[in-house]
């Protein structure tokens, strides 16, 4: 065993040794293979890929995904076609995630090393991670606590933690994505400030969505310039017929986006060649565009417009908290805080408004602004209230939720569990708002049977009627 894999394993509370594994059994290559109970820990699981040319008389690089909601096969699915390509082995966790008290992620991490390990060939030289929204976070804290145990980073959707700036001496390399609509665009535009300050090696791709892993094709595409890092630093032979075919790629991306006329864009995926090829392909194109895009009057006024709107947006946001604060902040003598009232405060209106913009870019903006506001009141800051019992502050925040999305019926369904949970003060409320999903199209009748808030419900009248609505739905 290497000495970064007995630092990782310590880092990971290897309290005791595992037991020794079973001979592994014979795995299928070329598929993703759904669900596999690691040997030393059958609660946790994952979903495999191993590339169709995989054997075992050779070792292999491997991608250790984890998703935020613990989504193992999706996740394999994502990056399968590139895996593939490259001949990468891809393990995604069952029991990965974010947002709870108590981070999973290093026993899942741990987990499938060590059974990914006992059952396959692996390259420790060429051990990557993969997170997206939280679980980037902490793969880079793993990544950076054992230096060179993870030699690249795929981060979807987030950066580095919040308490842990890069700093010149990261050790690994990063590939980033995020949607043109993901409440975290604005942290990646800074992230990737930051790593350009430092002369660290990066890329981050932007693709059309919201707070989610990429599409394949772009998965394929990170993967592709770890292909090419893992050439400049020496860990696998330099491959001209795959650095060609990766610099065809992003080249033919560079030229549509300059032939569509998106100058920002052609700027960004010239300077991306510029960098990610230097030493392995001539870069003198990639020189010459970038110099040239980066002095046009247009690219110019367009870069910018998007800073000022970028700032513009931050700023606002920056202010959104203490618009909530101040909402419920007030004495015994105070108007009590209405959803409406915080709303205005918010201008979820005028943000409505310019969603719908033909503008595309503003539309944009302010779609990534209302993105930011449904992620803090329809998820982060309820659960925060409802983990203290503060319920009518978690259903405040769920109704300027409802607010932003009116027409979404699983939003009235968490207003009625959260009214359900105040008891008998909360009936009335729970059952309006469960009417009310019903009436936008809410047909669930399975979950809402199976939820543990309503148990005081259940012999209502009402309730039995509002529930008789509903379809049949067992699972």
């Amino acid at each position: 065993m290497s000495p970064l894999l007995t630092g990782l394993l310590a880092l990971l509370a290897a309290a005791t040794p595992p037991a020794p594994a079973p001979a592994p059994a014979v795995l299928q290559a070329g598929t993703v293979i759904e669900n596999i109970a690691c040997q030393a820990d059958l609660t946790q699981r994952y979903a495999l890929y191993l590339p169709s040319g995989y054997r075992p008389d050779r070792e292999w690089p491997i991608l250790y995904a984890l998703d935020a909601r613990g989504n193992g096969k999706r996740v394999a699915e994502v990056f399968q076609a590139g895996a593939e390509r490259f001949g990468w082995i891809v393990a995604s966790s069952y029991n990965s995630s974010s947002d709870l008290p108590t981070d999973p992620n290093p026993a899942a991490l741990r987990a499938m090393w060590l059974d990914t390990h006992a059952r396959l060939k692996i390259d420790d030289r060429r051990v990557y991670a993969a997170g997206y929204s939280g679980t980037v976070r902490a793969a880079i804290r793993v990544a950076t606590a054992v230096p060179g145990s993870i030699v690249g980073i795929f981060g979807a959707g987030a950066g580095f933690p919040f308490e842990q700036p890069p700093t010149k001496d990261v050790p690994f390399d990063f590939f980033g994505t995020v949607g043109t609509r993901d409440f975290n665009y604005y942290e990646m535009l800074d992230l990737e400030k930051k790593l350009t300050a430092l002369s660290l090696p990066f890329r981050i791709d932007v693709f059309s969505g919201d707070h989610d892993w990429p599409p394949s094709d772009l998965a394929a595409r990170g993967l592709g310039w770890l292909e090419l890092r893992a050439m400049r630093r020496g860990l696998r032979p330099v491959e001209p017929a795959l650095v060609e075919g990766l610099w065809a790629q992003d080249l033919a991306q560079a030229q549509q986006a300059e032939a569509a006329g998106h100058g920002f864009e052609a700027l960004r995926t010239w300077t991306a060649l510029l960098s990610s090829y230097a030493g392995l392909h001539d870069t003198a194109e990639a020189e010459r565009k970038t110099a040239e895009l980066a002095a046009s009057p247009a690219v110019q006024r367009d870069l910018a417009a998007r800073e000022e709107r970028n700032e513009r947006d931050k700023a606002f946001l920056a202010e959104a908290p203490r618009i909530f604060r101040r909402a419920m902040s007030g004495g015994p003598d105070a108007v009590p805080p209405t959803a409406s009232r915080i709303a205005a405060e918010l201008r979820i209106a005028d943000w409505k408004k310019r969603a719908a913009s033909s503008d595309l870019e503003e539309s944009l903006s302010a779609k990534r602004v209302l993105n930011t506001l449904s992620g803090q009141t329809g998820f982060y800051l309820p659960t925060d209230f409802i983990a203290r019992q503060e319920w009518d502050n978690a259903i405040l925040m769920l109704s300027v939720y409802a607010e932003i999305h009116p027409d979404r019926p699983d939003v009235w369904v968490s207003i009625a569990e959260t009214s359900a949970r105040k008891g008998k003060s909360g009936r009335k409320r729970a059952l309006d708002a469960l009417e009310k999903a019903v009436a936008l199209g809410w047909t669930d009748r399975g979950a809402i049977e199976r939820e543990p808030a309503f148990e005081g419900l259940r012999e209502d009248r009402r309730f039995l009627e509002i529930v008789g609505k509903m379809e049949k739905n067992p699972g």
